[in-house]
């Protein structure tokens, strides 16, 4: 059985929390003492509890409302009417004890509410009617990384300057479902007026984060996104992909593989990769999971397929493998294709040596061949650091002036650049010569003397002729390479200077090494960067530039004017041997000039060794009387025995043949030409 009835809640102060405690009591007496189930509220479609505080208390019942009370039982026609009757009253508190049991009630739902209250997941914030934050729980702590003692007592938008329940203050009216940005966090607010009666007493929020939910969402989106990228890949591919699980079965194959099968893709799809194809590798795949590669399956004679079989793996379990699969004439074609790009690499790679500017100081070098231009680029490189070079050469061939711009390249620029040529310096004087002496060091040293080690502090010192230091100079030279600290000859003083050491030598310092004429630590030192320079024979592209340029420079010296060269004339100059290399040309070049009597070089200006050298060139075209191409023996012969006659000993024979002089004794004893 229901009953309802209608009435008019008349309590002058609304159903405040004592007259809500009051009418909880009563309804649970009715309720112990009927069995029946009291209901209250508003309207008829939000009826609550009457047994319950919290319900009644959130009621919002004022002044002069209508209200719905309701009973539902076997006695609802009793219990509604008691019930009733006592809406009606006054609700004066008839004794201490029921005074007492209303405040216990109050007390217990109090401790309920601020149970809840502190331990929801949301942010609950509470503001007066003037804005001033009066509750602040521990998850809007924790949602807007703020204390509650630090913001309690604050005007709520100087805590969260964005906050709109000043404007529920002001409007009355709520905000329900709102985003808002606090600190990092991103939350979802309802905003309500706190009402007393008519009046505005205050708002609050309760709010909770979703930064998580929209990462997840964010995510999502990514994995979405993710698969079409991962899709449009796959369709987009030349190489036929085929997915099979754990047991074969066909996950997943793109447009390639089914073009290349002449299948679809439905019809493969869930079926056993071998109905479509006669590759049984990728089982052995499936059981170990290791990779395969390079594995070749015959569809029929026109058509063979080159196969790589790689294993899925989820944590160390295979769970199926990816087929990715070409066809053996596209495979050829990619190695014919990959052949011609590897060469055109090299190609433009030595175009890129070729044409990368050089530091100013290497762009008075003249030369634009390859050999040449390798050992300048590696000489920029070592410009840039303070680590020791070796610069290796045959005699002539420029490498004074590569040690110089190697300098003046570098960050030691504005410092001294010192040369030491240690073949001109008797071997007495040597050591003092590089680290000076004291006064009466020895029978003449009447005063001190700076050494060029310290004279080169702060820059770079040039160790030209390196192979011929003394083995006991080595020693003292190896100490300061290793901590830059040297005494002067009869000093005790120990000087350290701040230098760059560069040397350089002609001499083969590998063979002087195995002779014990040459320390093996000092070699270490010194070989840090070597530099190799070309002989002028092997870059002969550079001798009509070499040529133009002594022309140009040497005529202004000796104020001549000669400013051209015969054809005949550079033609015999580009292809001779030029042992002495550049500083031999820069020679022939001047007595050329200094016997013309016009302003062009002739073949009668130049030396008759040349064109000697020359003629003797041209007839190993043809050895043999009849004009046959003579065996490359027989050239080696002639070339060697030429060398011999010529210079005369095997060094000498071996550096104009930029070979070793070993090479040259060995050749010479096997064609007979020395005893």
């Amino acid at each position: 059985m229901i009953k309802k009835e209608k009435l008019t809640f008349t309590h002058k102060k609304g159903l405040h929390a004592r007259v809500a405690a009051m009418i909880v009591k009563k309804a649970n007496r009715i309720k112990n003492e009927y069995g029946d189930k009291l209901f209250v509220g508003a309207r008829e479609d939000n009826l609550l509890p009457a047994t319950s505080l919290i319900s009644v208390t959130s009621s919002n019942i004022a002044y002069q409302d209508d209200i719905i009370a309701v009973s539902k039982g076997e006695n609802a026609d009793q219990s509604i009417e008691e019930f009733v009757n006592f809406l009606k009253g006054e609700f004066n508190l008839e004794d201490s004890k029921t005074k007492d049991e209303v405040d216990e009630l109050l007390q217990q739902t109090t401790t309920a509410m601020d149970k809840v209250f502190n331990n929801i997941a949301n942010g609950v914030i509470i503001v007066d009617q003037k804005g001033i934050i009066t509750s602040f729980n521990p998850a809007a702590e924790r949602i807007t990384a703020l204390e509650a003692n630090q913001v309690i007592g604050e005007e709520i938008t100087k805590v969260i300057p964005n906050s709109r329940l000043k404007k529920v203050l002001e409007s009355g009216a709520s905000e329900l479902g709102q985003r808002q940005k606090i600190n990092q966090a991103t939350i979802i607010t309802n905003r309500t007026p706190i009402m007393s009666g008519d009046q505005v007493v205050g708002a609050i929020a309760v709010f909770q984060d979703i930064s998580t939910l929209e990462k997840l969402s964010g995510e999502l989106k990514e994995v979405k996104a993710l698969k079409e990228r991962l899709d449009l890949i796959l369709e987009s591919v030349q190489d036929g992909i085929c997915v099979v699980d754990s047991k074969g079965l066909i996950d997943y194959l793109n447009s390639t593989y089914t073009q290349m099968l002449g299948i679809t893709a439905d019809e493969a799809v869930g079926n056993k990769i071998d109905q479509i194809s006669n590759n049984k590798t990728y089982q052995q795949v499936l059981d170990t999971g290791e990779s395969k590669t390079g594995v070749v399956t015959k569809k029929n004679s026109q058509l063979i397929i080159i196969s790589n079989i790689y294993p899925i793996k989820v944590e160390g379990v295979v769970e199926g493998a990816v087929i990715v699969s070409k066809k053996k004439t596209e495979v050829e074609e990619l190695a014919q294709r990959l052949k011609e790009l590897s060469a055109k690499a090299e190609y433009l790679e030595q175009e890129l040596k070729r044409e990368k500017k050089l530091d100013k100081p290497f762009q008075r070098i003249i030369g634009k061949s390859d050999e040449l231009r390798e050992a300048l680029v590696n000489a920029s490189k070592a410009a840039e650091t303070n680590s020791t070079v070796l610069i290796r050469g045959e005699s002539g061939t420029g490498k004074e002036l590569v040690a110089e711009a190697i300098h003046y390249a570098s960050n030691r620029a504005n410092g001294p650049f010192i040369r030491v040529n240690c073949a001109a310096i008797p071997p007495n004087l040597i050591e003092s010569e590089l680290f000076g002496h004291e006064k009466g060091a020895f029978t003449g040293a009447v005063q001190k003397k700076i050494g060029k080690f310290e004279l080169a502090d702060g820059g770079t010192i040039f160790l030209d002729e390196i192979g011929e230091l003394p083995s006991e100079l080595q020693v003292k030279l190896l100490r300061v390479l290793q901590e830059r600290i040297f005494s002067r000859v009869g000093g005790t003083e120990r000087i350290k200077v701040d230098i760059r050491i560069v040397t350089a030598t002609n001499c083969n310092l590998e063979e002087m090494m195995q002779e014990g004429t040459f320390r093996e630590d000092l070699y270490y030192r010194l070989n840090v960067i070597p530099i190799l320079l070309p002989p002028l024979r092997a870059r002969r592209e550079d001798i009509p530039l070499l040529v133009n340029h002594f022309l140009e420079k040497l005529s202004a010296k000796l104020e001549k004017p000669v400013d051209s060269i015969s054809k005949e004339s550079l033609e015999i100059l580009t292809n001779y041997s030029w042992p002495g290399n550049i500083r031999e040309l820069q020679n022939i070049i001047e007595r050329a000039i200094n016997f013309t009597d016009n302003d062009k070089i002739s073949l009668d200006n130049l030396p008759n060794y040349i064109k000697e050298d020359y003629k003797n060139g041209k007839t190993l075209v043809n050895l043999k009387e009849d004009g046959d191409v003579a065996s490359l023996e027989e050239y080696e012969k002639e070339i060697i025995k030429l060398a011999l006659k010529k210079h005369g000993s095997f060094n000498a024979s071996g550096k104009a043949l930029g070979i070793t002089h070993r090479t040259v004794a060995n050749k010479a004893r096997k064609y007979g030409l020395v005893d």
